[in-house]
């Protein structure tokens, strides 16, 4: 059995089509037991979890209720019962949002040691893996927020490294425009800032460089309350004087 997170949650057995699980209660209870899956889930906890501090007087049949209908869906050897709890039993590749992990890490192995075309060929199908947030169609829950906050953050850092790996490539016009999209979806993380200026003064694009920097400083500064870092400023600077600058030690990584 194989599970989607990164998007909305989808199940599927061997070669059949994926399928998904159509009462929200029951969604929320099998999202939590994916995000801890490999380790016992307490029925408290998933009652907490559908309900947070107002749950019915009859939570804990229901919860038993919903998995028994997941069991259903999704056989009764991966909802393994374990004491007063649950627990999803996967294996390696089971679940995309495991798979994307492990792209992730190899590519920033590969990136950290200089290795941009290998990065590229893990980091790019990482990225892909992405068909929406993740748990996208799952009712909001606190029992989520850690997991949904770590792989929201590590898909951010994905697209960074692809980003950073293509540059080391010279490859700038391929995502220059690319760049400039995601700068402005997350605007606070400087380092996107950087590598889209980068793109743009290597690219020949210099006003636009420029103009990135600007926009850069002003969003850090309003928001955030900080200047732009020694490495931001010296990229401005090999721009506004390329010949006389010294060039800023670009850490792709």
């Amino acid at each position: 059995m194989r599970f989607r997170i990164l998007g909305p949650v989808r199940a599927r057995c061997g070669d059949a089509e994926w399928i998904g699980v159509p009462a929200d209660q029951q969604r929320v209870v099998l999202a939590v037991l994916l995000a801890e899956a490999g380790a016992t889930v307490s029925t408290d906890r998933l009652v907490d979890a559908v309900w947070g501090d107002r749950p019915p007087r009859r939570a804990v049949n229901t919860v038993q209720a919903y998995v028994m209908r997941l069991r259903r869906r999704i056989g009764d050897d991966i909802l393994a019962t374990r004491g007063h709890g649950y627990e999803l039993v996967t294996g390696p590749g089971d679940i995309d949002a495991d798979t994307f992990e492990w792209l992730v890490a190899a590519g920033r192995r590969d990136l950290h040691a200089g290795r941009p075309q290998p990065a590229i060929d893990t980091l790019a199908p990482a990225v892909a893996l992405w068909r929406g947030p993740a748990f996208a169609d799952v009712p909001p829950t606190m029992a989520l927020t850690p997991r949904t906050r770590h792989l929201e953050q590590l898909r951010l850092t994905a697209e960074e490294d692809h980003a950073a790996a293509m540059l080391d490539l010279g490859r700038d016009a391929q995502v220059v425009d690319d760049l400039g999209r995601l700068a402005e979806l997350s605007p606070l993380r400087e380092r996107r800032w950087i590598l889209l200026i980068r793109a743009l003064h290597t690219c020949g694009r210099r006003g636009e460089a420029l103009a990135a920097y600007q926009r850069a400083r002003t969003v850090l500064r309003d928001e955030l309350g900080i200047d732009p870092s020694a490495e931001l400023h010296a990229l401005q600077r090999t721009i506004l004087h390329p010949y006389t600058a010294e060039a800023p030690a670009f850490a792709g990584a």
